[in-house]
């Protein structure tokens, strides 16, 4: 009987601070994607929420790493974050730029990460509703940073479109939705894991020393790793698709994590001598 299949990876991967920690130190930056395509059989695209992407460029990241990863794609911020009337142009426009990658079987999931100040109000209930139906086909996955979406009927209304839920592991803070926590359920065809870190003390910190990455900045034991093995085996039952990703990148931490977790689930895999 075929095993199914896991997607384990990071968050982005052009960070020339994981040279001497992942990336060999004489590596070119150029060249970071095809080593990391033999690594890892999967990548999330952060840049995309920046810029909308281009489908040229993202065949180019397909063919740099022969065709050996999957890629799930982040949604533009103005979808998620600066939504305007003209939303649904934006919507189609990134439609048509990941079809080629689509067609090619090598689009994973496309990630809508919601803000904090993404509330829970009828106006943001249809909006998401539409958005989403926009992307049927293409593994929409939602990620809530309000913990006020996880209920019963937001679920149903996920799943009725084809749409997962995207599990998080955050810090215990008022209002995170993390999934450990808040015990949030897989929803859809996709088991999708986002492994962000435990870094109560920076998540808030706007000061001129944080940057933004800091509130990533955390690195998880190998029992944190290991508590997540019945998380994927209950969800691989399911018959769902697992996608992990580390998006704790500062310090090379997601990559380390990430090969762990690897090996880890290989391990809890591999027959017993009595299975043969």
């Amino acid at each position: 009987m075929r095993r199914a299949e896991i997607l384990i990876g990071t968050s982005g991967f052009d960070y020339p601070e994981w040279r001497g920690v992942f990336y060999p130190l004489e590596l070119k930056r150029s060249e970071f994607l095809e080593y990391y395509a033999t690594k890892f059989n999967a990548l999330e695209v952060n840049s995309s929420f920046y810029s909308m992407p281009d489908s040229s460029h993202l065949v180019r990241f397909a063919e740099r790493s022969e065709k050996r990863i999957k890629f799930a794609v982040k949604a533009n911020r103005t979808l998620t974050h600066e939504i305007g009337k003209d939303w649904k142009n934006r919507a189609e426009e990134m439609l048509i730029n990941l079809r080629p990658l689509a067609n090619m079987g090598l689009l994973s999931a496309v990630l809508f990460q919601l803000p904090q100040s993404f509330h829970y109000t009828p106006e943001n209930r249809f909006y998401l509703a539409d958005l989403i139906s926009e992307f049927r086909g293409f593994e929409p996955v939602v990620e809530f940073r309000h913990r006020e979406w996880l209920r019963a009927s937001v679920y149903e209304g996920l799943s009725e479109r084809g749409a997962s839920i995207v599990f998080c592991d955050m810090p215990p803070l008022r209002f995170l939705p993390d999934g450990k926590i808040c015990r949030t359920p897989f929803v859809g065809p996709n088991a999708y894991i986002r492994m962000h870190g435990r870094n109560s003390g920076c998540w808030y910190d706007h000061s001129a020393e944080n940057n933004g990455s800091q509130r990533y900045d955390y690195e998880y034991s190998q029992d944190e790793l290991e508590s997540f093995v019945p998380v994927i085996g209950s969800a691989l039952k399911e018959g769902r698709k697992v996608q992990t990703f580390f998006n704790n990148h500062p310090k090379g931490s997601g990559a380390r994590n990430a090969l762990s977790l690897a090996d880890i689930i290989r391990k809890s895999r591999r027959p017993s001598p009595s299975e043969g």
